[in-house]
């Protein structure tokens, strides 16, 4: 398990060093100067990955030295031979030129006669290749993230459709940064020409660098920038670099917030949100997709204090109502149960009272007697009818008065009220 957390470990540190390490600036070496007789060639080679420069080149009488040993007082007669020999051995690792030819194709000094002649160079070695197609059919020059370079010497020229302006385009979302480096020890800086960007010109940020040399900085604000490079009579590099991070394509229902390295993608219908960080070249993170929910989430409002109290009386309302309305239901069902079942009993109670006679005679009888209590008065006329119906289940022997009783109902003799 450690060995595996360990791995984990180092391979994110191995990330994060090649991330954010920088990219090595321009290697050049120091200058070296060599004196050259008339009578000699001009050779100098640098290492296999390196191109000779040459920085400086003056013929003549100069000085004393290996070719003029002795001084008659004429020190100081010299050309500058410097184009020529630059032109001659311009991207090469090694070069040789004749003496011979350096007189022939250049103006010679107009020194006293009979004096020693000789050739001072002063050249560097630079590590790498320069790009080659600088002022070509290409419209612009891509800008990546590795370092590239080119001599001003190679902007100018005949061969140039546009001679003395290139164009640097990085990928959008990213900048330009240039570095302008002088090989001499000339501090005049106002060879370096200039930058257009959005149609305005501006100037290079000079300083010295740790060699001593001078260089002049700018780092754009765009992804594309025009480079105004001055005739000069001494050639320098012009470094240049995409730096920073590309812009992203935004996902389906998203919108993007950028804010220099720092990226944030939001989503339009969720609250899904990714945070991004540029380091170098490359961003640092991850992107999701937005999802479309099927319905808009609720909006949850804060209530203040009055619509809480409002909201809290009016759910006080509710319960008294609803309690007020239950009793109502709970009392209403009762009172009917109870008519129902009153209802009931009369019905049966009535049921039961109904009297059926054993003939219609009895029905001439004017009152009932009802629980026990004599209520009913015979005629004269049916006294007779009424005795002789009841005979068959009401005469005695000492013939007393008879009463009959049928369930609630009570019939007495007339001859003895």
């Amino acid at each position: 398990m450690i060995p595996l957390a360990w791995g984990y470990l180092c391979s994110i540190g191995l990330a994060y060093v090649v991330l954010v390490t920088p990219v090595l600036p321009l290697q050049i070496s120091q200058a070296v100067e060599s004196e050259v007789c008339a009578h000699e060639d001009y050779t100098s080679q640098c290492q296999y990955d390196e191109i000779l420069v040459i920085t400086k080149a003056i013929y003549g009488h100069i000085r004393q030295g290996r070719c003029a040993i002795r001084d008659f007082g004429h020190f100081g007669c010299f050309t500058d031979v410097t184009s020529y020999m630059v032109s001659q051995c311009l991207s090469q690792r090694s070069c040789t030129i004749p003496m011979s030819d350096v007189v022939e194709n250049n103006i010679t000094p107009d020194c006293a006669g009979g004096l020693a002649t000789f050739i001072d160079v002063t050249h560097v070695c630079v590590k790498g290749q320069p790009l080659q197609d600088v002022c070509g059919t290409v419209a612009a020059v891509a800008a990546v993230a590795s370092e590239q370079f080119f001599f001003s010497k190679q902007a100018i020229g005949e061969q140039c459709p546009s001679s003395g302006y290139v164009t640097l385009e990085a990928q959008p979302g990213q900048k330009v940064k240039v570095n302008v480096i002088r090989l001499d020890n000339d501090n005049d800086h106002q060879e370096f020409g200039g930058v257009v960007e959005d149609g305005i010109e501006h100037a290079y940020e000079i300083s010295t660098n740790t060699d001593g040399r001078l260089e002049g900085q700018y780092t754009s604000k765009r992804h594309s920038i025009t480079l105004v490079i001055e005739e000069a009579q001494h050639s320098y590099i012009i470094v240049f670099q995409g730096t920073g991070c590309t812009d992203i394509e935004s996902p389906h229902n998203s919108v993007i917030e950028r804010n220099g390295d720092n990226l944030v993608v939001r989503c339009r219908y969720t609250e899904q949100v990714w945070n991004l960080k540029c380091i170098g070249t490359r961003w640092i993170g991850a992107v999701g997709t937005c999802k479309i929910p099927t319905e808009p989430p609720p909006i949850d409002k804060i209530p203040n204090d009055n619509e809480y109290e409002d909201r809290q009386d009016k759910t006080d309302e509710i319960e008294v109502i609803s309690r007020e309305l239950v009793i109502g239901i709970i009392a209403a069902a009762t009172f009917v149960l109870c008519c129902l079942v009153f209802a009931f009993g009369y019905l049966c109670t009535k049921g039961m009272k109904r009297k059926y006679l054993p003939n219609k005679d009895y029905e001439k009888c004017e009152m009932v007697a009802v629980d026990g209590t004599i209520a009913r008065m015979l005629k004269t006329d049916n006294v007779q009818t009424w005795q002789n119906t009841m005979n068959p289940t009401m005469i005695r022997n000492d013939h007393m008065p008879v009463v009959a009783q049928d369930r609630d109902f009570v019939t007495v003799n007339t001859n003895n009220l």
